[in-house]
């Protein structure tokens, strides 16, 4: 993700500048009333200094190119890096001594470029934290120069409109208290080492358990092979949502917030002993997969669900899917006075968040 931006530069007066600003205009007002050549001289030499100051400092950040390069997605509450490009158009003069600023920390240098040559590019790197989930534009960032003297700081922002997916953060938990649910899915799926049955044989890659070894196969074929087991059962897995917004109830949106962290937890836990996961709320539902590519797509869903006030209460607007004779639900609610209860579903139950967090 990767985007440009050019923006208006502003100027402001440092302290240094404004306590050197004060010293000229004194010497100028003694130079007037007493008519000292010296002293016009100096004080010629101060202003012209200013002058120059002012100029060097306002060409600094022109003909700079920005880009900025972050992921396409990052966890809540968790670091990540951004890439930020300066590019300098000029030909002859450099970019010297320039601090990048985070717009809503003014002040506080998240990274700082000695100097960008003439007709080069310079890269640096920054870091950002998103504390919300959700769909997000890159924070605005500040360039600010105060080169040669210090007197005068140029200003420039830059804004970007690329956007980053914030999933939710995955937490330790303990995925063992859905293992009892009912409602196994017959679905083989490819393992290696402790499976039910053969599937196929395959090259052997370095580090594969000796004891998966196919010899006989290996000796007719003459190059190694490890076989493949498939396992008869894998469980599906239903995750369904409440997102009624209740304006009333006592810290709501943390509540909310840590049922979508225990149910993304849960299905990256579940996910990764390949069991198939399927989300589903009042507004939309994610079929249900396996693998990482599954585990994307969750963390993409989940990243989007935002309570709103036109859910009917609890689960009254629940429909079982195709899966309903082969799948267990599990149902997620922000509201603790229907945690650990039965589900709408025969065989179902409410998670209780509590329960589920690894100590």
């Amino acid at each position: 993700m990767r985007s440009r931006s050019r923006a208006r530069i502003r100027t402001r007066i440092t302290a240094t500048g404004w306590v050197f600003i004060i010293s000229f205009v004194l010497l100028l007002v003694a130079a007037w009333n007493t008519g000292a050549n010296l002293l016009y001289i100096v004080t010629g030499g101060l202003g012209s200094f200013i002058l120059v100051s002012l100029a060097l400092t306002g060409y600094g950040l022109r003909r700079l190119d920005v880009s900025r390069e972050g992921p396409a997605a990052a966890h809540r509450a968790e670091k990540f890096a951004v890439t930020v490009r300066l590019e300098n158009h000029k030909w002859l003069l450099p970019v010297m001594s320039l601090r990048i600023e985070r717009a809503r920390a003014p002040g506080q240098s998240a990274a700082y470029v000695m100097r960008v040559p003439a007709r080069r590019a310079v890269v640096v790197r920054m870091t950002e934290v998103f504390e919300k989930r959700g769909v997000h534009a890159l924070p605005e960032i500040v360039l600010a120069s105060a080169f040669p003297f210090g007197l005068f700081e140029r200003r420039r922002n830059v804004p970007d409109a690329s956007q980053v997916v914030v999933y939710p953060r995955v937490i330790s938990v303990r995925a063992s208290i859905l293992e009892q649910l009912p409602g196994a899915c017959l679905m083989p799926s490819v393992t290696i080492g402790d499976g039910d049955e053969f599937f196929s044989l395959r090259d052997y890659i370095p580090g594969d358990d000796v004891r998966h070894m196919a010899w006989r196969a290996s000796a007719r074929k003459g190059t190694l092979l490890v076989k493949e087991m498939a396992r008869e059962t894998s469980r599906y897995i239903v995750f369904v949502i409440d997102t009624l917004q209740r304006h009333d109830a006592e810290q709501f949106e943390e509540r909310f917030e840590e049922v979508i962290e225990i149910v993304a937890s849960l299905s990256v836990a579940l996910l990764g002993k390949q069991y198939t996961v399927a989300i589903v709320t009042e507004a939309f539902a994610l079929v249900g997969g396996e693998g990482k590519t599954q585990e994307r797509r969750v963390l993409e869903t989940l990243a989007r669900v935002m309570p709103h006030g036109a859910t009917p209460p609890g689960f009254a607007w629940f429909l079982p899917g195709e899966e309903c004779g082969r799948a267990s639900y599990v149902f997620a609610s922000p509201d603790p006075q229907e945690w650990g209860r039965r589900g709408p579903r025969m065989g179902s139950w409410i998670l209780d968040p509590r329960e589920a967090v690894r100590a």
